[in-house]
């Protein structure tokens, strides 16, 4: 039976994220809250947990997945992170936006499907930060569903989806039902103009005003 523990979302156990923690550094597939709904957290740079995300989500090994980071700093170990990208974490993050950027080699190609690039995200969650904070590497970012069937926002949720598969969990943090205010927006900054991926909880258009301010100043 899969292992679930509960955690405040205020204040999560350091008991349980060290647990976590420890599952990460292990190898081991759990579920954690993130901001914008449930994820699978696996060791975004060991083959072995990506290819265990991948399995158990029935996702395309061509589909890239994002990884969580709990800094800045830690985010430039994975990834080019130019002036308009600072930028933008210290406006938006934590919080509901994805960044993709150029990748560096410390990034498998099997996590991003061979691609050049990779998606950051710092969410505004408690309990993934400190997983990713913790354990020292970063965190894969992708939710906790089966591909092609409705984000979840709460564990029942997950585990109905799953069904047997749910065993192969290491781990199931249940924050309880989460907001389900959207997922997180996605923009390409590899291009040479602002690419929107996907709309999400931070609107462009805001976006794009907070870029504009910037350049005015």
């Amino acid at each position: 039976m899969v292992r679930i523990e509960k955690v405040d979302p205020a204040n999560p156990d350091p008991r349980i994220i060290k647990l976590g923690a420890d599952l990460l550094l292990k190898n081991e597939v759990i579920v954690c809250p993130t901001d914008t709904g449930y994820a699978f957290g696996a060791n975004a740079v060991n083959e072995t947990a990506i290819e265990r995300v991948f399995c158990l989500k029935g996702r395309s090994f061509d589909n890239p997945i994002h990884i969580t980071v709990s800094s800045m700093k830690e985010a430039r170990k994975y990834a080019v992170v130019n002036r308009t990208a600072e930028f933008l974490m210290r406006r938006f993050l934590p919080g509901g936006l994805t960044l993709v950027l150029p990748r560096k080699d410390t990034v498998p190609g099997r996590l991003v499907g061979g691609r050049n690039t990779v998606g950051i995200r710092i969410p505004d969650n408690k309990s993934i930060l400190g997983l990713a904070k913790l354990s020292g590497v970063p965190i894969t970012s992708t939710s906790a569903n089966i591909s092609g069937q409705p984000t979840p926002y709460n564990i029942p949720e997950i585990l109905k989806q799953l069904g047997k598969d749910a065993e192969k969990l290491a781990l199931v943090i249940d924050q309880g039902p989460l907001p389900q205010e959207g997922l997180s927006t996605i923009i390409d900054l590899t291009t040479p103009t602002l690419k929107l991926i996907r709309a999400g909880v931070i609107p462009l258009s805001v976006i794009e005003k907070a870029l504009s301010s910037r350049s005015s100043n």
